[in-house]
């Protein structure tokens, strides 16, 4: 999330993230990655003004489905914070976001045997730190002929 004094030309970026794309594709996770941008600064605003000093996301998914499985939002004393009716930003919003940027950075996650990861979305600090775990299925062939 830190801001930089630096411009970053954004269509290399998503480039970076997916070489293989076509252009209508890297169309759409340029939007999806703007979306985000625009949007989650508002949303740390909000929190932060609720007292949410942190926010963390787990996400899971494999067999061409996943899913954010939960956020959890927490003050200055890590202790849970609620903030359903105290701030205009929903969870399904902001859950939303995330979800793009999963996409953008990895696409195609849910699928075969899928990937799993989490944020740590230091309100604070004004960093956002993205683990993300990729399943894979491996395969030892050992042939014999004959005795």
């Amino acid at each position: 999330m830190n801001h930089s004094e630096t411009p970053i030309d954004e269509s290399v970026q998503v480039q970076a993230l997916n070489p293989t794309a076509s252009p209508s594709l890297e169309e759409y996770y340029h939007q999806r990655l703007e979306h985000v941008r625009q949007h989650l600064p508002e949303a740390a605003r909000q929190l932060k003004g609720i007292g949410v000093v942190r926010v963390e996301i787990y996400y899971d998914g494999c067999g061409d489905s996943g899913q954010i499985e939960s956020i959890h939002y927490f003050d200055v004393n890590y202790t849970a914070v609620d903030p359903a009716g105290r701030v205009t930003i929903t969870h399904d919003s902001l859950m939303d976001l995330f979800y793009d940027l999963i996409e953008v950075r990895h696409a195609g996650w849910e699928n075969n045997d899928g990937a799993f990861g989490n944020f740590d979305w230091n309100l604070i600090t004004d960093t956002l730190k993205h683990e993300h775990s990729e399943r894979y299925t491996e395969c030892d062939t050992t042939e014999h002929e004959g005795i």
